[in-house]
This record gives structure tokens, C-alpha cells and sequence, in this order.
């Protein structure tokens, strides 16, 4: 009896040890598909489309460009190349047409460098999005499930772009002629500059989905911007159809 009751023992330590692995193996592979899809696309953060259909298609398919009347706070990282960046970038490179010049040597210990921005000010977005201006916007998000915002890009830029960058201690997201995007740099309260999109190579994006909630009056608004694998809080919906109350006329 002694010998089956430690023999019990040992295999339920055994499928629990098995258990917790699997489980961060899970975890992992959750935390891997949080990184950015690569492309060969000039995109743009705070624009708005529908991700690649397929597993092998890169495609990011723009379908609206919302209106920000009030600059939006980016977080700028600057990252080292590795071959996969270098070997994405030089892949939109040729779809691309900036003049962006990169040295990459494996051999070499200090590697070039690229950006990566993602919006930081998340409320200023949201709002920007439930403004009247961007009625249309809101209107198109809502009837298109599939539809994403752009969160996230990583981008080559030319040395001097990139030292202005790396020099500014604020960068924002702005809506500049002809209802373009450009970066505006700021440096002790500043402004120093601004760069356009068009004069970087994006080789990598990262998208978020909308979740939606009814207001006191039937409006539905946007609340929250979740990615893929996180969960929209209580009571808010990825689908706004979801989100919509059946309305008790009874109770007017």
C-alpha cells in the first residue's frame, strides 16, 4: 500500500510539474504574438484599416485617416537593427520610396538603429475619435468589425533624422497638410522640427481593436483600445452591435 500511495504521489507531481510548464509555455506564445507584424507598407500610426486576411499575406489594407485636431503623445524607443528587422526593412525598402541608407554588419558590434512609436496618450485618442469631426470615422469603425487602429510602427529615418529624434524629449503624432500625418519634435518645451511619415521606411505595425459601450442617451463611443489578445474591460464590447441595449420604451 505504502509503495501505490508514493507511486500516486510522484505522478501527481509529475502531471502538475507538466501542467505549469504547458502553461508558461502558453503564456509565451501569447507574449510573442504581442509583437509587431512585419510589412512592406508605408504605414502610419493613428491611421485606421483591416489587418492581413492570411497567415502568409502581409498586408495592412488603410480605409480611413481620422482627423486629430490635438497632437498626440507618442513613446519613442530607439532600437538596435538585428538581421530579421534588417532583413524586413530592406524588404519595404524597395517598396518604399524614401532615401533611407542603412549600413548593417553582422560582424560589427555597434549596429545601426531604428524607431519604434506607439501611442502614450491613449485618452487623446479615444476622444479624438468620438469628436463630431471624426463622426464618419466612428460611424465606419462601428460597422466594420474587422477594422483596426494602428498603434505602433517601427521605422528607419536617415541619420539626421534620427539624431533629431533621439535628441527631443517630446514627440507627437500631428495632422499635417492635405490630411497627412507627420512626427513634431519638441526639446525643452520646444519645437525643433517635424518629420513626415513619407520620409521613413515602416518595416513592422501593431494594431488595436476598438471596444465600444452605450452612454445614459443610446450613443454608442468608443472607450478602450485593446490588442488582439487582451480582453475589452466589463461591461464594453468589441462589437458594437454587442454594446447596443435593447431599449425598454416602457421606461421612458
Amino acid at each position: 500500500m505504502f509503495n501505490i500511495k508514493k507511486l500516486k504521489i510522484q505522478v501527481f507531481k509529475m502531471c502538475l510539474s507538466i501542467s505549469i510548464t504547458c502553461f508558461i509555455v502558453s503564456c509565451k506564445t501569447i507574449s510573442l504574438q504581442s509583437y509587431q507584424t512585419k510589412t512592406t507598407q508605408q504605414i502610419t500610426v493613428g491611421s485606421i484599416g483591416t489587418d492581413k486576411d492570411f497567415l502568409l499575406q502581409q498586408e495592412f489594407n488603410s480605409a480611413a485617416v481620422p482627423k486629430y485636431v490635438e497632437p498626440i503623445k507618442l513613446a519613442v524607443s530607439i532600437k538596435p537593427f538585428t538581421k530579421q528587422t534588417f532583413k524586413n526593412f530592406t524588404k519595404a525598402k524597395a517598396l518604399q520610396s524614401a532615401k533611407v541608407k542603412i549600413n548593417y554588419i553582422d560582424s560589427i558590434a555597434n549596429k545601426p538603429k531604428y524607431i519604434e512609436l506607439q501611442i502614450a496618450d491613449k485618452v487623446s485618442i479615444i476622444n479624438a475619435f468620438n469628436r463630431k469631426d471624426n463622426e464618419d470615422i466612428k460611424n465606419y469603425l462601428s460597422h466594420n468589425q474587422n477594422t483596426n487602429v494602428v498603434i505602433s510602427i517601427s521605422m528607419a529615418l536617415n541619420e539626421n533624422d534620427l539624431n533629431n529624434v533621439t535628441k527631443a524629449n517630446a514627440v507627437f503624432l500631428v495632422e499635417d497638410i492635405r490630411k497627412t500625418y507627420a512626427l513634431q519634435l519638441y526639446e525643452a518645451n520646444k519645437k525643433t522640427g517635424t518629420i513626415v511619415f513619407n520620409d521613413g521606411i515602416v518595416f513592422g505595425y501593431k494594431t488595436a481593436n476598438c471596444c465600444w459601450q452605450e452612454n445614459n442617451k443610446y450613443q454608442l463611443n468608443i472607450v478602450d483600445l485593446v490588442t488582439t489578445f487582451n480582453s475589452c474591460p466589463n461591461n464594453t464590447y468589441r462589437y458594437s452591435k454587442r454594446a447596443k441595449k435593447k431599449i425598454n420604451y416602457y421606461k421612458l
